[in-house]
């Protein structure tokens, strides 16, 4: 699906996708405080940063884009803003969290509290720089309250 934000079809849908990010990174934060629950945290990092990106490629580009693979959608970012590069690293791990973490496997381990703490450091960050470009401002959101 295309949309040409530019044109009389502009779409406004990244709004929307930030949304459903933004419901995604509350409750992975909520999550990541039940020990229990951090398999549910990582998917719902995951999802924040996929959702994240596809508002801000959107935004950028006006089209819609498929595809979960967060390295493939970072680097699709890259194209429109090379500060996008810094996140190509930070989220290579976070693909596992799509599938791996939702369904039992012999080669899967839940993630400890330190790369739980990781995953939930590098959302926030790829959230946050998402929504400074996608609402034009500083965006500094405390989420533990």
């Amino acid at each position: 699906m295309s949309r040409n934000r530019h044109g009389k079809r502009d779409s406004k849908h990244y709004f929307e996708w930030m949304e459903y990010a933004s419901e995604d990174l509350a409750a992975a934060a909520l999550l990541a405080e039940d020990a229990t629950c951090v398999n549910a945290a990582c998917f719902h990092c995951q999802q924040t940063i996929e959702k994240s990106l596809k508002a801000y490629l959107l935004f950028v580009s006006g089209q819609n884009v498929d595809g979960h693979n967060l390295s493939w959608l970072v680097r699709q970012a890259c194209k429109f803003n090379s500060e996008f590069g810094v996140f190509i690293a930070r989220t290579a791990a976070l693909n596992r969290y799509y599938i791996e973490c939702r369904y039992p496997s012999d080669r899967w381990e839940t993630p400890d509290a330190q790369t739980l703490t990781e995953t939930l450091d590098v959302t926030r960050d790829l959230y946050e720089y998402v929504c400074s470009i996608i609402y034009n401002e500083d965006y500094d959101e405390d989420y533990d309250e």
